[in-house]
C-alpha cells in the first residue's frame, strides 16, 4: 500500500531507554485513511496514507523518535510519545489540520527534574563517505568541560541488529561516557535501517565486510577532526554490537581496551545454539555445513582471529541468553584466557537474558564495569578538561 515508502513502516531506531509503550497504526473513524510511524535516518516520523489512492504524506519533521501513536477523538489530532536529542520519552499532542499538522504541544515533563540536576553533552549529526562510497550518518558527542583543540580518548559503540539503528533521542549512557571524559561516536553502517532496503540488506552475507568499514572509516573521521586521540581508543558494543567489537579487535591493535557485550563469536556453532540460528543462515547466504559457505562462516567468525588480539577485553553475557547464547562468549573468553596474550575478563550476569536483567541495577552494572575497564587501560587526564 506503500510502494513509495523504502524504509521501515514501523519502529526500527532506538535511543538506549526502551520503548514508550505499544505502537500499532491508527484508522480513521471512517476507515478512509491510516495514520503510522516510518523510520527514517535515525528518526521516527508520523505519516498519514489515503487509502483509496496509496497516496502518503509525512506529517512531522523534527529530529525525534516517536515510539507511541493515539488518534484523539474526532481525529483532531494526534497524541505521540517521542524522545529528543535532551529529553526521555515525554507526551505531546500533534494537532491535525487541513494543511497537515500544527505546532506539537508538549503534554509531560515526567524527567524534569532529573535532567535538570546533570550537564549533558550535545549530540552532533554528522556524515561522511563510508564503504562502497555511500553516506554513512553518525553522532559525536565531545566529553564534559572538552576544550578546543584537544584530542580526547574516544568510546565507539556499535548498535544491535544488524537490521536495527541508532535515533536521534537522548542516549543516557553514551551521556554517562561523555561525562567520564570520552568523545562518544556511534554510527549507523550498513544493514542498519532508515535508509532503505538495497542499503539494510548489504549486511546479509557480508558480516564484518562494508560495517566494518564503515566503522573505522568513522574512526578516522573523529581522528581528522581533532577530537579523538589515535592512541586512546576503547569499543564496546551489545548483541551484533558484541560481535563486531570481537571482530574489530581481531583486525586491528589500534584500541587499547573492549567490552563485548552478549556478542557472537563463533557463526557456525550460533546456527546450532540460538534460538534464532536459522535467520544466522539466511544472514550468511547458506548454512555452515554447505561447501559454498563454509569459508565465509570461518572468515566472518570473530573466534578465527582471537590469536591476532592485543586490546585488553573484558567479555560480558547474561547466562539466560537464548538469542546469542553465552557459550559464544565463553568461547572467545576460554580462547583469548588460554592462549595467555592480552588481559582478560568474564562477567556472566545471573538471571538475565538477551533484553531484559532480574534487576535494573543490573544493566546499570554493566555500564560501570565497562567505563571501569576503558579507564583501566586509558589515561584519563584531568588538565584536559575544564
Amino acid at each position: 500500500m506503500t510502494p513509495g515508502i523504502d524504509n521501515h513502516a514501523t519502529i526500527a531506531a532506538y535511543c538506549g531507554v526502551g520503548s514508550a509503550g505499544p505502537y500499532r497504526p491508527q484508522w480513521s473513524a471512517d476507515g478512509t485513511h491510516v495514520y503510522f510511524l516510518v523510520t527514517e535516518q535515525g528518526c521516527i516520523h508520523v505519516y498519514h496514507l489515503d487509502v483509496a489512492d496509496n497516496k502518503t504524506t509525512r506529517l512531522s519533521s523534527d529530529e525525534q523518535l516517536i515510539h507511541y501513536l493515539a488518534l484523539l477523538p474526532g481525529e483532531q489530532g494526534l497524541l505521540v510519545a517521542q524522545a529528543l536529542p535532551f529529553d526521555l520519552w515525554d507526551l505531546y499532542a500533534l494537532p491535525l489540520t487541513a494543511g497537515g499538522t500544527g505546532t506539537p504541544e508538549n503534554l509531560t515533563n515526567l524527567n524534569a527534574s532529573l535532567l535538570s540536576a546533570i550537564t549533558q553533552s550535545k549530540p552532533e549529526r554528522i556524515s561522511y563517505q563510508g564503504a562502497n562510497g555511500d553516506e554513512i550518518e553518525a553522532w559525536i558527542m565531545l566529553p564534559t568541560g572538552a576544550k578546543a583543540g584537544v584530542r580526547y580518548p574516544l568510546a565507539v559503540r556499535i548498535h544491535g541488529g544488524p537490521q536495527s539503528a541508532y535515533g536521534v533521542g537522548m542516549n543516557p549512557y553514551h551521556q554517562l561516557l561523555a561525562a567520564q571524559g570520552f568523545t562518544v561516536f556511534y554510527c549507523n553502517p550498513h544493514g542498519s535501517t532508515g535508509h532503505g532496503q538495497e542499503f539494510m540488506r548489504e549486511v546479509e552475507g557480508d558480516w564484518g565486510g562494508w560495517d566494518y568499514q564503515d566503522i573505522m572509516r568513522g574512526v578516522d573521521e573523529c581522528i581528522v577532526r581533532g577530537i579523538a586521540d589515535p592512541e586512546r581508543l576503547v569499543v564496546s558494543g551489545y548483541s551484533y554490537g558484541g560481535y563486531m567489537s570481537m571482530f574489530i579487535i581481531g583486525q586491528t591493535d589500534r584500541f587499547k581496551a573492549a567490552v563485548p557485550m552478549a556478542g557472537i563469536s563463533n557463526l557456525v556453532s550460533f546456527v546450532g545454539t540460538s534460538d534464532v540460528g536459522f535467520w544466522q543462515a539466511t544472514q550468511a547466504g547458506g548454512y555452515p555445513w554447505e561447501e559454498e559457505r563454509a569459508a565465509y562462516y570461518r572468515e566472518r567468525s570473530p573466534l578465527t582471529y582471537a590469536q591476532r588480539v592485543t586490546t585488553p577485553t573484558l567479555v560480558l553475557h547474561p547466562e539466560n541468553d537464548l538469542r546469542c547464547p553465552i557459550e559464544q562468549s565463553e568461547q572467545f573468553y576460554m580462547t583469548l584466557k588460554m592462549m595467555g596474550q592480552v588481559p582478560v575478563e568474564f562477567i556472566r550476569v545471573p538471571g538475565s537474558w538477551h533484553v531484559g536483567q532480574a534487576k535494573p541495577s543490573q544493566y546499570l552494572s554493566y555500564w560501570e564495569v565497562m567505563v571501569d575497564w576503558f579507564k583501566k587501560y586509558v589515561e584519563m587526564r584531568p588538565e584536559e578538561y575544564e
